[in-house]
Formats: C-alpha cells, sequence, structure tokens
C-alpha cells in the first residue's frame, strides 16, 4: 500500500553558508596607487583645478564643477595604508590645488585657504571609502554605492564649509551661495569620477559588441540635441535613457565611463551658454553660478540613476551565473553519482519519482525511463513512520527491502530539498545504496561467529585468542571453569601478564615473526595458576590465523589439562625409581621387557637398560618353565604363562628367577594385564617380590605382596584420597578419645568411685593427653576441610576488635600462674571485614596462644587490631624464644615445628599457622612474620576492610 501523507506549507529555506560551486568570477577590486600613480594623480589634479578656475562663472568666486575634488578623493581611497603616507597625500593635495588656484589667477592667501579645504575633503571622502576594507575599496553591491554617497556628501560638506569660510572671511563673497555652489560641484565630481576609479579593474563583456556603438551615437545625439545653442525646451530626460541603456546592458565599467565622458560635455555646452540651464540665463531667470549648480545636480542625478542599477544588474548576473555553475554541478553530481539518487515530490498524498539517474535504477532494477512518476512504495518497502516524517519536514534513514526481493536490502536516506518544486510543493531527495550482498555476508558472519563461539564455549579445553601484539581478544567458557578466570577479567591483557600461559609467550613471537612457518601448531607444555593459586599443568598447541592477505592476524592458544596424567605418571617413575625390594616389569603383548624398576636390579643385580627389549621368560629358570608351560620355546612359553590373565591378573605363583650370576632366586610373582582408557590391552605388568628367605612366611609373603600391589595401584589415586583419609581417620579418633576423656573425668570427680590420692595425677595426664588428642583431631580435620573446600564459609560483618575481646577471655586461663604481660589493642572505631566469625575467631585465637605458648615468663605478648587504608590489620607480637630466619619458609606447612620449640620441649602438632595461612588466604587476605632466633616474632594478618 503507497505512504499517504498530507502536505504542509514549506519551512522557508535556511540560509547556506556553503562556498560556491562553478566557474563565477571574483568581485574586482580597485588597484592601489603607488609612487608613480599618485604623482599622475597629482599632475591631473593640477591641470584639472587651473581649468576649473579658469571657467568659472563670472559671478561666482568658485567654479562651477570641479573634477579634481573627484581625482584628490581617488587618490587618498586607492593610496597604501598607512598614517605617514596619508598625511603626504594631504600635503600634497594642498599644495597642488593651492597652486592651481594661484595659476588660475587668485591670491595666495584664498588659494592657500581652498588647497587646505579642498585637501581636508579628498582625506575624510577617503577615509570613508576605505571604511571597513582591508584593501583598496571596490563599487561592486549597492552598500559600496551607499557609502560613495555618503564619502561625497562628507566631502561636500566640508569643502562646502571650508570655502564658504574661506569666500566670506577673504573675498567678501556670500558664504550660503558659494556653499551651494562648491557642494554641488564637488559632490557630482566625486559621484561621476570615483565610479570609474573603483571599477577600472571590472571585466568588460564582449557579448554585445555591436550594440556599444549604436548606445553611443544614440546618446552622443541626445546630449546634442538638449545642449545645443539656444535650446530651451525641456528634454534634458532625453540622455538619461540611453544612460539607463548602458546601465541595462553594458557592465559598470562601460557606464562610468560614459558617465565621466557625459559630465565632461555636459558641464562643457553648460559653461558655453549652451543647453535648458543656461537658456534660463539668457532669460534673466538665473545667474551661471545657478546654472553650473543645476548642472552639477543633473550629474548627480544621472550618476544616482544609472550606478545603482548597473550595480544591481551586474550583481543579478552574478548570482545567475552562480546558480547556472550550482545547477549545472548539481545535474552533473546527480546523473554521474555512483550513489542511486532519485528526486520525489508529493502528489495527492504520495510520493512519487520525479527523476532519477541510471544508479538508481540499477539498484531498484528497474529501467530508468520507468522510474518517472511511479510511487516510491513500489519500489521500496517503506515503513508506516515515513508518512509522519514527511508531514513534518523531517529526515529519515532507514534499511529496506525491495518491494519485489524480500531477501534484497537497500541503505535509504530521504531527506527535502532547501528548495521547492515550480507548484510551490517541496522537492525530496533519496539517495539509494544496494547493501544485499552485505547484508548476505553480514548474516554469514553472524551464523559463523554463532558457530564459532558455540564451538569455543563447548570445547573441554582453555581456549585463548590474541591479537599480534598478544593481548587477549577471545577466551572460552571452559577458561572460567577450568581456571577459575572470568572472560572479562582477560579481556585486553597481555597474555605475558597472565598466570595462564606464560610459557606460551616466545611460542606467540615465533608465530607473527615466522610468516612462512608450515602451518603446523607449536606444542610447549608449561604450569599455569588458577585464579585461587592453585597449579595446573597445560598442554598447549599454538597456532595463529591469517587474514585474506595470508598475513598473521590472530594467535590462537588451545590447552589441555594434564595435571593429572602428570602427576600419576610422576608417581608412576617415581615408584620405578625408589630404591624398593618389590620388582617390577613392564612386558608387552610380544613378551619383551618395556619397564624394568630399581627393585628388580637390586633383585637379579641386572642393568635395566641391558634388560629393555628381552625376552621376560629369559628372566625365568627354563626348567621350571618346561615343567609348567610344557614348551622351552619363549613365544609358545609366553603365551601359555599370560593365558590365563585376561582382563585381570594372576595369582601370586612362586617361580625362579635366574640372577645375573646364575643363582636362584624364589620370587612370588603376580602377572596382570594393563589396559588402555579405550579398553585395549597393551601389554601385562610383573610384580615380583624374593621370598627366598621367607618360605617359612609363606601366607605372610603373599598377604605382603597382595597389599604391595595394592599400594601400586591407589599410588594413582593417592591426591584424591588424602583429605578422605585425613577425615575418616580424625573421625575414628576422636570419637574413642572423646570416650577416654570424659570417663576419665568421670574418675577425677569420683562419679563411678572416689579415686585414690595417688591415682589423681595419672587421671589428669591421662585427660591433658586425650584432650590434644582431640584438638589434633580437630586441626586435622579442619586441614582436611580446607584443602578440599568443603567447608561451607559464612559471610557476615565481622568486627575483629571484638573476635580480639572473645580470644582476650578466652586466653585468660592459659595466664594463671604465670608472669607474662599480654596488652590487648583495638582501635576506637569498629575494624569490619567480610568473613567466617568462627574461622575468623580461630586465626585470632592461634596467634595469641601461639605467642603465649612460646613467650618465657617475664616476657610481653602485645596483640593490635586497626585499619591502614582498605585493610585491616591484625599484628600479634612476642619476646619469645623466636624463630630461625632459614626456617621461616616453611613455617606454615603443615606439621612443621622450629628447632628452638623441639629443642625447649614445647608442646605442638605443627597445625596451628598452617590452619590460619589458610583461613586467612580464603578470605582473600595474607599473613607475614618478622622473627629472629631467641628475639621474638611478629605475625601480621591483612584481609580486606568493609566500609
Amino acid at each position: 500500500m503507497a505512504t499517504t501523507v498530507t502536505t504542509a506549507p514549506a519551512a522557508a529555506p535556511a540560509p547556506t553558508s556553503a562556498p560556491v560551486v562553478g566557474a563565477v568570477a571574483a568581485a574586482p577590486t580597485a588597484p592601489s596607487v603607488g609612487l608613480r600613480g599618485a604623482l599622475l594623480l597629482l599632475v591631473a589634479i593640477y591641470a584639472a583645478a587651473v581649468l576649473s578656475v579658469a571657467a568659472r562663472p563670472e559671478d561666482n568666486p568658485v567654479a562651477g564643477w570641479w573634477p579634481a575634488a573627484g581625482l584628490a578623493v581617488i587618490l587618498v581611497a586607492l593610496g597604501r595604508p598607512g598614517l605617514q603616507r596619508l598625511l603626504l597625500t594631504a600635503a600634497g593635495l594642498v599644495v597642488v590645488t593651492g597652486l592651481a588656484n594661484v595659476t588660475g589667477g587668485r591670491d595666495w592667501g584664498i588659494s592657500a585657504a581652498f588647497g587646505v579645504a579642498n585637501a581636508a575633503e579628498a582625506v575624510v571622502a577617503g577615509l570613508v571609502l576605505r571604511a571597513r576594507h582591508q584593501g583598496p575599496p571596490a563599487l561592486v553591491t549597492l552598500q559600496d554605492f551607499v557609502r560613495l554617497i555618503v564619502a561625497a556628501v562628507a566631502g561636500g560638506v566640508v569643502i562646502a564649509l571650508g570655502a564658504g569660510l574661506a569666500v566670506l572671511t577673504m573675498a567678501d563673497g556670500s558664504l550660503v551661495e558659494t556653499a551651494k555652489s562648491t557642494f554641488s560641484s564637488h559632490s557630482a565630481a566625486v559621484l561621476v569620477l570615483v565610479p570609474l576609479a573603483l571599477t577600472w579593474r571590472a571585466r568588460a563583456h564582449r557579448d554585445r559588441p555591436g550594440e556599444l556603438p549604436v548606445q553611443v551615437t544614440a546618446l552622443a545625439l541626445s546630449i546634442a540635441l538638449v545642449f545645443m545653442p539656444a535650446q530651451e525646451l525641456a528634454l534634458t530626460f532625453v540622455p538619461l535613457t540611453f544612460l539607463v541603456w548602458a546601465a541595462l546592458r553594458f557592465d559598470i565599467r562601460v557606464v562610468a565611463a560614459e558617465l565621466v565622458a557625459f559630465a565632461t560635455v555636459t558641464t562643457y555646452l553648460n559653461a558655453l551658454g549652451w543647453g535648458p540651464f543656461a537658456a534660463e540665463i539668457d532669460e534673466g531667470h538665473s545667474t551661471q553660478a545657478a546654472a553650473a549648480a543645476l548642472c552639477q545636480l543633473y550629474l548627480v542625478c544621472a550618476s544616482l540613476l544609472t550606478v545603482p542599477l548597473a550595480l544591481v544588474l551586474a550583481e543579478r548576473n552574478r548570482l545567475v551565473a552562480q546558480v547556472t555553475a550550482e545547477e549545472v554541478v548539481f545535474r552533473r553530481n546527480f546523473t554521474d553519482s555512483l550513489l542511486g539518487q532519485l528526486l520525489l515530490r508529493i502528489d495527492h498524498g504520495v510520493l512519487r519519482v520525479v527523476d532519477a539517474n541510471d544508479t538508481a535504477a540499477e539498484v531498484v532494477r528497474r529501467p530508468a525511463g520507468s522510474l518517472v512518476g511511479t510511487p516510491l512504495d513500489d519500489l521500496l518497502s517503506t515503513p508506516a513512520e515515513l508518512g509522519v516524517r514527511l508531514v513534518s519536514g523531517q529526515s529519515w534513514r532507514g534499511r529496506v527491502s525491495l518491494r519485489d526481493d524480500d531477501a534484497s536490502r537497500v541503505e535509504v536516506a530521504l531527506s527535502r530539498l532547501s528548495h521547492t518544486g515550480d507548484d510551490g510543493s517541496p522537492v525530496w531527495s533519496a539517495q539509494l545504496l544496494d547493501v544485499s550482498a552485505e547484508h548476505v555476508a553480514r548474516q554469514g558472519l553472524e551464523a559463523a561467529e554463532r558457530l564459532t563461539s558455540a564451538t569455543l564455549d563447548t570445547t573441554a579445553a582453555v581456549i585463548l585468542v590474541t591479537d599480534r601484539e598478544g593481548r587477549i581478544v577471545r577466551a572460552n567458557q571452559a577458561t572460567t571453569d577450568l581456571t577459575g578466570w572470568r572472560e572479562e577479567d582477560l579481556l585486553g591483557r597481555k597474555v605475558s601478564e597472565t598466570t595462564l600461559a606464560a610459557s606460551a609467550t616466545p611460542d606467540l613471537e615465533a608465530l607473527f615473526v615466522w610468516p612462512n612457518r608450515s602451518g603446523q601448531p607449536v606444542v610447549r607444555e608449561g604450569e599455569a595458576t588458577t585464579r585461587d593459586g592453585k597449579k595446573l599443568r597445560i598442554l598447549w598447541s599454538n597456532n595463529m590465523v591469517r587474514d585474506e592477505q595470508d598475513l598473521p592476524a590472530y594467535a590462537v592458544l588451545t590447552g589441555i589439562d594434564v595435571t593429572t596424567e602428570r602427576a600419576s605418571s610422576g608417581l608412576v617413575s617415581h615408584l620405578m625409581r625408589a630404591a624398593i625390594t618389590t620388582a617390577i616389569i613392564g612386558v608387552d603383548q610380544d613378551g619383551l621387557i618395556t619397564v624394568f624398576n630399581a627393585g628388580a636390579e637390586l633383585m637379579l643385580d641386572q642393568d635395566a637398560t641391558r634388560q629393555i627389549g628381552h625376552r621376560f621368560v629369559d628372566l625365568l629358570d627354563p626348567d621350571q618353565v618346561a615343567e609348567r608351560l610344557g614348551t622351552r620355546d619363549p613365544e609358545q612359553a609366553f603365551e601359555a604363562l599370560v593365558r590365563g590373565v585376561g582382563g585381570g591378573e594372576l595369582p601370586a605363583r612362586d617361580w625362579l628367577w635366574i640372577a645375573r650370576d646364575g643363582s636362584r632366586r624364589i620370587v612370588s610373582m603376580t602377572l596382570s594385564a594393563t589396559e588402555a582408557s579405550v579398553n585395549t590391552q597393551v601389554g601385562f605388568l610383573c610384580v615380583g617380590r624374593d621370598v627366598t628367605e621367607q618360605r617359612q612366611g609363606q601366607d605372610m609373603l603373599v598377604q605382603a605382596l597382595e597389599k604391595e600391589r595394592t599400594a601400586v595401584e591407589r599410588l594413582r589415586a593417592l591426591d584424591e584420597a588424602k583429605n578422605e583419609f585425613v577425615s575418616t581417620v580424625s573421625h575414628e579418633l576422636r570419637t574413642p578419645v572423646t570416650s577416654i576423656v570424659g570417663y576419665t573425668e568421670m574418675l577425677q570427680d569420683g562419679t563411678v568411685v572416689e579415686p585414690l590420692e595417688d591415682q589423681l595425677p595419672l587421671f589428669s595426664t591421662i585427660a591433658r593427653n586425650g584432650q590434644r588428642l582431640i584438638v589434633l583431631c580437630n586441626d586435622l580435620l579442619t586441614l582436611a576441610g580446607l584443602d578440599s573446600e568443603s567447608i561451607t564459609w559464612e559471610a557476615e560483618d565481622v568486627d575483629l576488635g571484638e573476635a580480639l575481646a572473645s580470644v582476650e577471655a578466652a586466653v585468660a586461663p592459659m595466664l594463671h600462674d604465670r608472669d607474662l604481660t599480654v596488652l590487648y589493642e583495638t582501635a576506637e572505631e569498629p575494624v569490619r571485614v567480610v568473613g567466617d566469625p568462627t574461622q575468623l575467631e580461630r586465626v585470632v585465637m592461634n596467634l595469641v596462644t601461639n605467642a603465649v605458648k612460646f613467650t618465657e615468663d617475664g616476657g610481653v605478648v602485645r596483640a593490635r587490631v586497626e585499619v591502614q587504608g582498605d585493610e585491616a590489620v591484625l599484628t600479634v607480637t612476642d619476646t619469645g624464644i623466636g624463630i630461625p630466619g632459614e626456617e621461616q619458609p616453611n613455617l606454615f606447612q603443615k606439621f612443621f615445628r622450629s628447632s628452638t620449640a623441639q629443642k625447649e620441649a614445647i608442646q605442638g602438632t605443627g597445625l596451628g599457622l598452617s590452619i590460619v595461612a589458610a583461613i586467612v588466604s580464603a578470605h582473600g587476605g595474607t599473613i607475614r612474620v618478622r622473627s629472629e632466633h631467641l628475639e621474638g616474632s611478629t605475625f601480621t594478618v591483612r584481609l580486606p576492610v568493609k566500609y
């Protein structure tokens, strides 16, 4: 359905400040007058002034026309700027015009006065013309002509006052009459001569060469007709019509030149007594001065009539040329544009095409000639909001599809042009850009991105993508699952700055520096640290992604967690190298030895390197082999030996093994099959123990061998079973120990029977050691929980000052019978942290009790809680036995006790500080120790403070 709109009155086009496009000539400026030009003008001023003085009316002390005034104004207006130059010009005018008056027959006094007045007139009028001009003035616009009129009037006023006063005081003439004559003659001279100078550089039109002679001839004939001798008819308007003809048909320079010629001729003829103005003199109705003044006013009228008209037409011609040039450029840009463009207009509420370029026809996939008159909605699937925007005159941008092709995409920019059509309705411009290929490519790119993201996030391996500088730009979900580092924590950081793949940095540099590599990935194994400080072994496979120019663009680091495999491998390797008495021999399916441990070397006095690759049955007594297996052939004997293994193992059985020296050893041997993770048998494992001297203990030896085999199998799961073992043992120990302590207390307090005096010390010893066992069990359970992360932490606001107060009350019984000073210092404000109150109180308790326990009588223990910056700080200082410096790195390890404590026989399990360190680390804090042997210790715990 077509979009229907209701037209609104078009808003007035906004003024534009865009530069004019096209070959439009700039407005001409008048030439500057140099020294040579100034001298020539002064000569001309002198000559014109002499002629004007000589030709002045007999009844008037001043000349009827003073062309020197116009020349003087030209000299000042077009002179080079500068006060010194202006003063020199004014002085020259005073001298030249004064001499001209003297030459014309005037006395020195009035000539000097007239010279000063003429110079003042020229300076005032010239400065008015130069106002608001950086360089020489020009006559281009009506504003320039108005400035010329102001200059003429200002100069006329100055000369009228000066000449009038001079005549009044020196020649006994009339001030008023002199002022009137001087004003008209000088103003006329400025208005007639100055336009020619200001338009001297104007380019003359040559498109009407035959018309100018006709117009000049007609003007000359009209002058001759009007200013004939004894002409009394009122025909003064006739020459003006031909001057208007020049203003309408020719440029301003022609008009200015004809105006000067017209003024010169009419003034001369009027001075001869010809023409309508002089005719009034013969009849006695006027004087020569009045006739001259009328003639000058006539010239003023001619200038005011023709010069503005010529300027307006010149401005109009420039505007027409500019518009024409812009239209040509617009049409050329419109037609040749690589962007599809439509011109549209609203017709009966529907936006229709009025013009289109070829590119637009290609975009909408229609012939160019068929687009004119077509509604826009028939071409594009425009939205409903477009009609509302057209009514309000707003622009619209959007991406739509072609009406005939929903899969296509066209970028549209619709805006109203600043002008309107011939019928007054606004014209709209639509720019079209076919982005169908981009749309399809974008869809493909988005699909590929989704596939890539799904692949990365579902891969159970660490994947990091970096740019050429080694900065991480992508990390998959498995990275977070395995290491705890979120993608937002890693983005923008260099790989070398993380704890994940620092060992892979040289590989990244190699990938980008060697562009001609074969493309094979670089494999390297390194250590990584998770966010919680756990160490992992990662097998990295690194490669790069190239761009369309086959240049390295990104690096992809793929890491597989092999921590468990390497731990198991390390345990097996350690087991094989351990100096044990058990022989462990690996055999492949062909019966060749692949593993020969140190126990087998000691048992048989054989070198493992010599035995690798030899047949396993060669270690056995051949007679016994033939007896038990029924053959002496090694291959058949091995098949018979392992035939009963299957997927399990053969029961332990005594075999005679031959040592290097030929002696026979009785070995209790078990043979089991080894399998890969895909259930494919890869060989056999033989475990043997020398039982030659233990024949009497056959049953015990078999059991020991069975336990040994079980221990070997459990070595692979030793790390996982550690915490469960500690927890189970602690639980099992705590229950009977608790019963022992309870029954002991019952015996002590006489609940069962009144104890004897000599029994009480024994009961106390039993109770005290029972309590020590309970504390040991509790510590083991706590450490097991911390290691397995099975402890549930509370997240509460904890005031460490209150925790310190609780510890003070709990430690008080330990100070009985002790000469020990314990000081507790807390801040005035609460020292709040977020954590588990029970565990944090345990940290304070362990540190304070340790300080009390390891400080001899007479010493001092100080516990202080304060806030330093954004950290809560717990400091426990004592003057006790201290810790040797070389032992401090092991201080927070489990079961570690310093040599000083052992020498002093101070009781303890060595678990307290390891528990403290684990709790502090779990709360995001740190613990440090500063101590020296026999000089006391200071423990400092720092935790993030809660504001």
